[in-house]
């Protein structure tokens, strides 16, 4: 694991609460991109957090917010072995029985593949292709950048809907505007349920911030990754993109010492 500096610049105090993009200025390692946003529409970048990349696991936020409610609902669950239609989980061995809060914890893909489908299917039933292709349009359309070829029929629902490839993808600055607008105060909320305060036995004692962390792939360099951190306390958002070579645990490790928060 790469030496981790400490952004000394932050003083302490400013964590008692969410820090405001005005009084914010962490020190960076070189090639991450930092965004902080508020809901007034307030964003301040730093570092490479305009420079865009493969949203990868956090294509898990977009279909938590489209689908979350009704996978609650309807308490679902999904046995990932490892492998499901092709793809492989991240977890050779699989991560066994997870319901949705496992799930989005522990990135568990081939959960979210399996019950995207099942998703596809019952909206195709119940609104029709094109009814249903709009509804996927508008709520990744902000990651799809005209990627997604024209048509009136629901595309076929691969990998790459959940963060596989490079058909999704954001800036820090975009992800963070996004997950900081009002409209996304469900999804915020269903994170602070879900995430609050744990991630992979981390845990934040003394904090309400929530983090998701996930990684993507790097596109043309094969078996290279990067590494995504989006994160909330209220409705400040916060997001770090790391360079290549970073996993998930270095993730979040240094989106901590950014915001000064505990290691465990």
């Amino acid at each position: 694991m790469n030496r981790i500096l400490w952004a000394a610049s932050v003083p302490v105090a400013v964590l008692a609460q969410a820090p405001t993009p005005a009084e914010f200025n962490p020190v960076l390692q070189p090639g991450e991109g930092f965004a902080l946003a508020t809901p007034e529409g307030a964003v301040k970048a730093f570092g490479e957090a305009r420079k865009e990349a493969a949203l990868g696991g956090l294509a898990e936020l977009v279909w938590l917010r489209l689908e979350g409610d009704d996978w609650g609902a309807r308490m679902v669950n999904f046995k990932c072995k490892g492998e499901f239609n092709g793809l492989r989980c991240w977890n050779r061995k699989g991560h066994g029985k997870v319901d949705l809060a496992k799930a989005i914890a522990e990135s568990c893909e081939l959960a979210f593949l399996a019950w995207s489908l099942e998703s596809a299917e019952r909206w195709k039933k119940d609104y029709g292709e094109g009814v249903a292709r709009l509804r996927l349009e508008r709520a990744f359309g902000p990651f799809l950048g005209g990627r997604l070829k024209a048509g009136d029929t629901l595309p076929p629902l691969g990998p790459e809907w959940i963060g596989e490839g490079d058909l999704l993808r954001a800036t820090p600055e975009t992800l963070a505007r996004w997950l900081a607008d009002p409209d996304q105060e469900p999804l915020r909320s269903q994170c602070a349920r879900l995430l609050g305060g744990a991630f992979d036995g981390w845990i934040t004692k003394g904090s309400d911030w929530w983090f998701k962390v996930g990684t993507a792939a790097v596109p043309g360099e094969p078996g290279m990754t990067s590494a995504w951190v989006a994160g909330c306390k209220g409705d400040t958002a916060v997001v770090l993109q790391f360079p290549k070579g970073r996993g998930k645990a270095e993730g979040l490790a240094r989106m901590k010492v950014i915001l000064q928060l505990p290691k465990k």
